[in-house]
C-alpha cells in the first residue's frame, strides 16, 4: 500500500497538507482560502469531493481559514479534538464533525490516525501521526519547543513534517513588533532552526531512515538554505546519517511516496 503526501502550501500565509493512500485521502489543515485551496488541488488532480476529512492541528487561520467553507461546499467532515472544534464552533454550524481526543487514535478512511500534544499558543494544538500499511508520515507544525510527548508522538513516522520557523539572528532583526517577536521566539511559538536539527537528532538517534520536511518557515526570518544549512549541521555534529532533509515551498507542491522513500535516503548508503 502506497501512502503519498503531499504540500500544497506551508507558512504563516497558509497551511495545508495532504496524505492520499488508495482512493482515500485526508487534509491536515486548510489555512488558504477556499478559492485558493480549490486551485491547488485541482493543480494535483484532485477534486474536494474526493477528501475523506480535513484533520485540524489548531484553530488559527493559518492553518482553518476555510475548513468551514469547504466542509460545507463538499460535505467532508472536519476531524479536531474538542477545545479545537469549540474555538471555530461559528464556522461549523451544520457540518459534520469528529471529535478526536488529544492523544487518542481513530481509523479514518482505512488510515490509522494518532495525535499527540504540542506547545503552542492556542486552544489545544495537537500534531499528527497518520499510517497506511507499514507507512507513516509525521505532523508537528507549530510548536514553540519539543518535549517526549513530541519525539514520542512522531517516532513511527518515515516522512517526519516539522516545523523550522526561524533563524534565531534573523528573528531579532525581522520587521516584527517587539512582543510578536518574543511571543514567536517563547516556549509556546515557533521552533527555530536549531531546535528543528535537534529534534530530528533525537528521532534519528534509533538509526531508522527517514526522510524530514522543514515546514512553517518565516518569509522574514528564515529562508529554505539557512534552514537546511542549519538542520543538516546539526544532524551531522550528533552522527545521524540516514535522514534526508529538504525545506516546503511556500506555495509550490512537494511531493513525497513511500515508494520512492528507499530511493530518497540510498545516497546515503
Amino acid at each position: 500500500m502506497t501512502l503519498y503526501v503531499t504540500s500544497l502550501a506551508s507558512g504563516s500565509s497558509g497551511n495545508a497538507l495532504l496524505v492520499r493512500s488508495g482512493e482515500a485521502a485526508l487534509l491536515v489543515d486548510c489555512g488558504l482560502p477556499l478559492r485558493t485551496l480549490e486551485s491547488a488541488l485541482a493543480r494535483i488532480d484532485v477534486h474536494p469531493a474526493q477528501l475523506s476529512a480535513i484533520l485540524l492541528t489548531h484553530e488559527h487561520g493559518d492553518h482553518a481559514l476555510s475548513a468551514g467553507l469547504l466542509a460545507r461546499r463538499y460535505g467532508i467532515p472536519v476531524v479536531a479534538n474538542q477545545p479545537t472544534l469549540a474555538a471555530i464552533e461559528h464556522d461549523l454550524t451544520g457540518i459534520p464533525f469528529q471529535e478526536l481526543a488529544t492523544g487518542a487514535a481513530a481509523t479514518i478512511a482505512g488510515f490509522g490516525v494518532r495525535s499527540f500534544p504540542v506547545p503552542h499558543d492556542a486552544a489545544e494544538p495537537v500534531g499528527y501521526t497518520i499510517s497506511a500499511g507499514r507507512w507513516c508520515v509525521g505532523i508537528a507544525t507549530d510548536l514553540g519547543h519539543w518535549n517526549d510527548a513530541v519525539v514520542e508522538g512522531l517516532a513511527p513516522a518515515d516522512l517526519v513534517v516539522i516545523e523550522a520557523n526561524h533563524d534565531q539572528e534573523r528573528l531579532w532583526r525581522a520587521p516584527y513588533v517587539e512582543v510578536v517577536k518574543h511571543r514567536i521566539y517563547g516556549p509556546t511559538g515557533h521552533l527555530d532552526n536549531i531546535a528543528a536539527g535537534r529534534l530530528l537528532a533525537c528521532l534519528g538517534a534509533d538509526g531508522r531512515r527517514r526522510s524530514a520536511w522543514l515546514a512553517h518557515l518565516s518569509r522574514e526570518a528564515n529562508t529554505p538554505q539557512i534552514a537546511e544549512q542549519v538542520v543538516r549541521s546539526v544532524l551531522a555534529l550528533a552522527d545521524v546519517r540516514y535522514l534526508g532533509v529538504a525545506a516546503l515551498p511556500r506555495r509550490t507542491p512537494m511531493h513525497w511516496s513511500s515508494d520512492m522513500h528507499g530511493e530518497q535516503l540510498s545516497l546515503f548508503d
